[in-house]
């Protein structure tokens, strides 16, 4: 499994029994307290992202608090609803290092409640064609 040059910014959380990490956008998120709190970009491959950082996982409501106290996090030019700060900027280790530790602590306004799966519709069987089916097996 790839590795990605950041994963240092999660051993704030690797201890705590909630915290779990899944691929998404060719990154690696990290959830804890049951919402997903950070992604971590790098560029892919096939050159569909050129991201190299964090996503800050937020709803638009905290942005100005979290912004005002971590000014390095600016909304991501395409996931605008999240943060981002690019690994190339002077304070992105400090800027890291601090969220990991509100993230840790469970601060409100760090993370977002994963989208449940959709359930699976099943397969419309008409009427007639469920009688028919059951007439059918018994012949």
């Amino acid at each position: 499994m790839k590795t990605f040059e950041h994963e240092w910014i999660l051993e704030a959380f690797v201890e705590h029994r909630t915290f779990f990490t899944k691929r998404m956008f060719g990154g690696l998120a990290a959830y804890l307290f049951e919402r997903q709190m950070l992604l971590l970009v790098e560029p892919t491959k096939s050159g569909r992202w050129n991201w190299h950082g964090v996503l800050v996982c937020t709803d638009y409501e905290h942005h100005a608090s979290i912004q005002a106290e971590f000014p390095a996090l600016m909304p991501h030019e395409v996931l605008r609803k999240w943060l981002f700060i690019d690994s190339t900027h002077e304070d992105f280790e400090s800027t890291m290092e601090a969220v990991a530790k509100h993230v840790a602590n469970n601060d409100p306004r760090f993370g977002v409640l994963p989208k449940s799966p959709k359930p699976r519709r099943r397969k419309h069987i008409g009427v007639r064609r469920l009688m028919h089916r059951r007439l059918g097996s018994r012949t």
